[in-house]
């Protein structure tokens, strides 16, 4: 790399920004004039340079200030320059140059090859922020006083506020950790690719119509569906993928911890499923799974995820892709143990199909209560055919396993009475009036999960054709983030307006991811 007349290496520039990032080391957030004070550009100055009364250094910096903060236009630094002094200072400025002088400054005293060192830098300090888990500009999210009683429309006008400012922010804190295999010369930014890919989600459409329609949108140039899949293509490991997404589920956890939203003394309702995406290609493809026949399949991929699911709070903790090779008992325990070193389990929930001899060991073995519908296997079916209800059979055996087996009536919406049964290590009192209403509430608590899945299918999750298994494996895992990212941000608005956080949603999944894309994450 070259500037002016000058040979300046890029292990040069690259220590240089190491260097400065040392001065940070122990801060999470930086402000972007601060990080640019320290940074050295002395190997930028050229002898040439006397036609414009600002320091050279200070109108490089300004122009590394404008592409990291990612402000687009001149028109919008000026004016943060002057509504923002000291970090002008910091930028090595008394006076605030106007459009004029830096637009002279670009076109006719910086070379093409001065900008492309400027663009290298800008991409070098991102990447390398992210290994120091430094950011720039964002302010901690901490809980907010609620507003005094305001008029609904300030309300909606407050709501709106806050929702962009909560959407910049999730934008500066996560895009660093989402890699996309881009390299330093790629012609479209990282954001402009996110921004595709919640279009897509959001859409429900695939990548070639999803990239037209969101030129149409947007009116800008942005990624093609075939840059998009190149990239995507080019990762080689499923666990490179899901190392990096539960990075990005682990920051969400974070901010919630931040905001006090789990207290760690208390313990939670969780729930653990299986959702399948339908596959209609070859039954040898790698990850693909054996389903009972629907939607002119029998074969799918199969992901399973655990799920808080208390009011208003039903974050999915992680979320793990399934093979074939996979057994359930070993998934249960990955994700049983990275849930109990975060949160105390006060109940599991979980669907018939984890009603087996295995999966109980499992939740015995780590001392968890369940509750989950007992499979209808011969020994059940000959007890609710003998036995009224409601009935409570403790130490029902299942091969080497007992718990308890709880007998129920359920009135259908045709006026049938029909019996219910349900597994549970709990103990429940058979002459309790309200058994039946007690456990169809909490087992109701499970369709928290249900819910979920249908807001990253329908709200965030791209379709696709494609039979390679890790760009099926990042859409899938990509609308999960999304969907912690809108259950955060609804918390967020519920505190800031109201102090509280309910059931009911003001922050609708589909505005969410709106404003998540069209938001300019700059200053």
């Amino acid at each position: 790399m070259r500037s002016g007349n000058r040979n300046i290496s890029s292990e040069t520039i690259e220590l240089e920004i190491y260097k400065t990032f040392e001065k940070f080391k122990n801060q999470r957030n930086v402000r972007t004039s601060d990080f640019l004070k320290e940074f050295n550009i002395t190997s930028f100055c050229t002898k040439k340079y006397r036609k414009i009364k600002f320091p050279y250094d200070s109108l490089i910096k300004l122009i590394l200030f404008q592409q990291l903060k990612g402000i687009k236009f001149q028109t919008q630094v000026i004016k943060y320059l002057k509504k923002h002094p000291k970090e002008k200072y910091r930028l090595g400025f008394s006076q605030t140059p106007d459009q004029t002088m830096i637009s002279y400054f670009l076109k006719h005293t910086i070379d093409n090859e001065t900008k492309e060192q400027i663009d290298f830098i800008v991409f070098k300090i991102m990447e390398i922020s992210e290994k120091f888990n430094i950011l720039f500009d964002v302010k901690t999210l901490e809980p907010e006083l609620p507003q005094k009683e305001t008029k609904e429309r300030n309300q909606r006008l407050l709501k709106n506020d806050k929702t962009k400012e909560i959407c910049r922010l999730f934008k500066k804190r996560f895009a660093p950790f989402i890699n996309l295999n881009l390299k330093n010369n790629t012609l479209y930014k990282k954001n402009q690719f996110i921004d595709l890919l919640i279009h897509m989600g959001m859409t429900k459409d695939f990548a070639e119509n999803g990239s037209k329609t969101y030129k149409e949108l947007r009116g800008e140039r942005n990624p093609d569906a075939d840059t998009l899949l190149y990239h995507l293509k080019n990762y080689t490991d499923t666990k490179d993928i899901h190392r990096m997404f539960t990075t990005l589920f682990e920051i969400v956890w974070e901010m919630t911890r931040k905001i006090n939203l789990f207290d760690i003394r208390k313990h939670y309702d969780v729930a653990i499923d299986f959702t399948e995406w339908y596959f209609y290609g070859d039954r040898g493809a790698p990850m693909i799974m054996g389903k009972e026949p629907d939607r002119g399949t029998t074969k799918c991929y199969k992901f399973a995820t655990i799920n808080i699911v208390e009011t208003g709070k039903r974050f999915t903790l992680l979320a793990l892709p399934v093979g074939p090779f996979d057994t359930k008992e070993e998934v249960l325990r990955k994700m049983l143990g990275y849930v109990l070193e975060r949160i105390k389990i006060r109940r599991l929930y979980v669907d018939r199909g984890f009603c087996d001899s295995n999966a109980i060991k499992v939740f015995k073995s780590l001392h968890l209560k369940y509750l989950m519908p007992a499979t209808k296997i011969s020994t059940v079916k000959e007890v609710m055919e003998v036995t009224t209800a409601p009935r409570i059979v403790t130490d029902f055996v299942m091969k080497d396993v007992t718990f308890n087996l709880v007998i129920i009536e359920e009135e259908l919406k045709d006026g049938t009475i029909e019996k219910r049964a349900f597994a549970t290590n709990e103990e429940y009192n058979e002459n309790d009036v309200n058994l039946a209403e007690r456990l169809f509430d909490l087992y109701g608590r499970r369709w928290g999960i249900e819910t979920s899945y249908r807001v990253k299918k329908h709200s965030y999750l791209p379709k696709t054709t494609s039979k390679n298994y890790l760009i099926r494996l990042f859409y899938f895992m990509f609308s999960v983030l999304l969907y912690n990212l809108w259950i955060l941000a609804d918390i967020l608005i519920w505190l800031a307006l109201f102090g509280v956080v309910k059931e009911d949603h003001l922050l609708t999944s589909k505005l969410f991811g709106t404003v998540l894309y069209t938001v300019d994450p700059g200053g």
